[in-house]
């Protein structure tokens, strides 16, 4: 899932003084995710029947997959609908990193 791959790319130590959670509302298949950011570390969890997710977030984007993949590869929130805080999704993106393709697995 694109969250997992989120995840990943999050500075820990960088991010480790930032705390907030952002719900996805994804029209595409009616899904709701919410991701948590607390203590460096990227979280996610789905709305499901029976473990709905209960609470406010900082911010709501409502939006369909392609505008989600645009908004995280840089074309902004454009026409996404946001509640709550507008600059929590540009929080995320400034903590990510790209990761080295070439770290060592095995170092000797």
């Amino acid at each position: 899932m694109i969250i997992d791959s989120l995840a990943v790319q999050v500075d820990g130590p960088k991010a480790a003084e930032s705390d907030f959670t952002m719900d996805w509302n994804v029209t595409d298949d009616d899904s709701r995710v919410r991701l948590t950011l607390s203590n460096g570390a990227l979280t996610h969890r789905t709305d499901r029947p029976e473990a709905p997710i209960t609470g406010t977030s900082d911010a709501t984007l409502t939006l369909s997959k392609r505008q989600l993949l645009g908004a995280l590869s840089g074309q902004g929130l454009g026409d996404i609908t946001v509640a709550g805080d507008e600059d929590v999704f540009g929080r995320l993106l400034a903590l990510l990193v790209t990761p080295d393709p070439r770290f060592a697995i095995v170092t000797p």
